[in-house]
């Protein structure tokens, strides 16, 4: 009752204010100045769809006007009524048609005192749909409905396939469960959308595999490495790069962007070849500066090229992210993307925090307030801080650095972030090194980033030749002492932590 009311006032100063700049005609005097609905959209079966039932409000007489395949009932009214909103099965020649859209709209006296509910009805999305081959995607809109017949499979990834014609000529990604090997020819039901790189790739519906083991005619790929800092496209070209593997970053000799593996099949073992010199052959799938971003297909490993003692890529995080829906502030440059504490985010019967702590990670927190959590998670790394709130990192027992090593050293990447008026947050680290009472305390270089910069991340190195790193050896990451704490905004973001030493 407190709602209607609130509507029904509403309509009444709505009407005052029409009124007194209006001079209404007689056959306008007894229709509303000021209609509602209760609902804004209403969407319906295409087949023996159920009636929905919204409210209208008004300050006097309305009049509904809809297409024909929109019932309304009753088709006017005043005050405050129930309405029933009913379609008819969308058909054509015996089969269900397109989806379609429409509006109902409430009419008062004037185009001000009009309500508008946009009504659709699901239909066939493939029905009169124009047959697609995959070079052609890249020129429709996205969420366009598109049907191939014999598409090429060229790879499969882990969450689907690279497809192409029968001459290679241009590789579209589509996302699909349904199995399919290379060198099949499929038929597929697809919507043509695009990624958080403005990539497109086809979200399939139906596929179908018509034949096997057919020859796949593929050009020879594209080598980036050399460009790999100004390299771009707009396709999913084939490519190739030779680098230094580090999880699943690839890291490019002298170059000031690495490679990440965003997508590696089953048939893909990396953990082999972890701080190996390799080629990789994928597909490009963006930028998300300092990284080019590929799917990958094969590798060829040409040898070690550096030893890595210790690494964290943060993967582990992922089926807590994907529980608790967290985003990717700094690849999507989001400042809204969810990140939940790492305290709540939880997935098979534990949560990160304690996950965390089970692999030895330690966290530090500080404020100027009341004690509470400020550590987050994203997919796949962790974001620290709140305002007035400051938070740091332990990393586990390093066991594998021999007292002989030289040029050790300790790298990652971090980001700062960015407020709403578009001001950095004043974040400067320290990486401290901790032998029993013995401490070392080194400077990272700081973003020095203008306000508004986009997010994107920092490739920080520190060098720890000289010094101390056994298994009782604690190092930590955290802000400067001036920050630790401070009553102000200074949220950072961290992933990909190696302990290495260069051949």
């Amino acid at each position: 009752m407190k709602i209607q009311h609130y509507i029904m006032t509403a309509l009444v100063l709505l009407t005052a204010c029409l009124v007194s700049g209006c001079n209404d005609d007689d056959d306008n005097a007894s229709k509303a100045k000021a209609v509602l609905a209760s609902a804004n959209s209403l969407t319906f079966d295409g087949l023996e769809a159920t009636p929905q039932i919204i409210t209208v409000y008004s300050d006097a007489r309305w009049e509904a006007e809809a297409p024909e395949w929109i019932t309304v009932s009753p088709a006017t009214g005043e005050g405050i009524t129930e309405v029933t909103v009913c379609v008819i099965d969308n058909l054509r020649e015996g089969a269900l048609d397109n989806p379609r859209k429409a509006e109902l709209v409430f009419k008062g006296a004037t185009l001000a005192s009009r309500s508008a509910v946009v009504v659709s009805q699901r239909g066939d999305n493939y029905r009169d749909c124009t047959q697609y081959t995959p070079d052609k995607v890249y020129e429709v809109a996205d969420e366009t409905y598109m049907v191939f017949t014999d598409a090429l499979v060229i790879s499969k990834t882990s969450e689907g396939y690279i497809l192409s014609d029968d001459n290679c000529s241009d590789y579209i990604y589509l996302k699909s469960k349904q199995q399919a090997q290379a060198g099949d020819k499929v038929t597929v039901k697809a919507q043509k959308m695009s990624d958080s790189q403005k990539m497109a790739y086809l979200e399939a519906e139906e596929m179908t595999v018509n034949s096997s083991n057919n020859t796949i005619n593929r050009a020879e790929a594209t080598d980036i490495t050399a460009d790999i800092d100004t390299y771009t496209s707009t396709k999913r070209d084939y490519v190739a790069v030779e680098g230094v593997l580090a999880g699943k970053t690839i890291t490019v000799a002298d170059a000031k962007y690495a490679i990440t593996l965003a997508d590696v099949p089953a048939s893909v073992n990396l953990s082999d070849l972890e701080g190996h010199t390799i080629k990789a052959f994928g597909y490009f799938a963006g930028v998300a500066a300092p990284y080019v971003r590929i799917y990958l297909e094969s590798v060829t490993d040409l040898g070690e090229a550096q030893v890595i003692y210790w690494s964290e890529d943060f993967e582990w995080l992922a089926p807590f992210a994907q529980a608790s829906g967290a985003g990717r502030t700094v690849e999507t440059d989001d400042l809204n993307a969810t990140a939940p504490q790492i305290v709540k985010a939880s997935a098979n019967g534990t949560t990160a925090l304690e996950y965390a702590e089970s692999l030895g990670y330690e966290f530090l927190r500080v404020t100027t307030k009341t004690a509470g959590e400020c550590i987050y998670i994203q997919e796949n790394y962790l974001k620290f801080g709140k305002t007035s709130y400051q938070a740091g990192i332990v990393l586990p027992a390093i066991k594998t650095v021999p007292a002989d090593a030289s040029g050790v050293l300790l790298e990652f990447d971090w980001c700062p972030m960015r407020q709403g008026s578009g001001k950095i947050d004043p974040v400067d680290l320290i990486v401290i090194i901790k032998n029993g009472s013995d401490e070392t305390t080194l400077t990272v270089p700081t973003h020095n980033w203008p306000n508004g910069h986009v997010l994107e991340w920092i490739k920080a190195t520190v060098s720890l030749d000289g010094i101390k790193i056994d298994k009782d050896t604690r190092i930590t990451i955290r802000q400067i002492d001036e920050q630790w704490p401070a009553a102000t905004a200074n949220r950072w973001f961290l992933d990909n932590i190696r302990i290495y030493s260069k051949l």
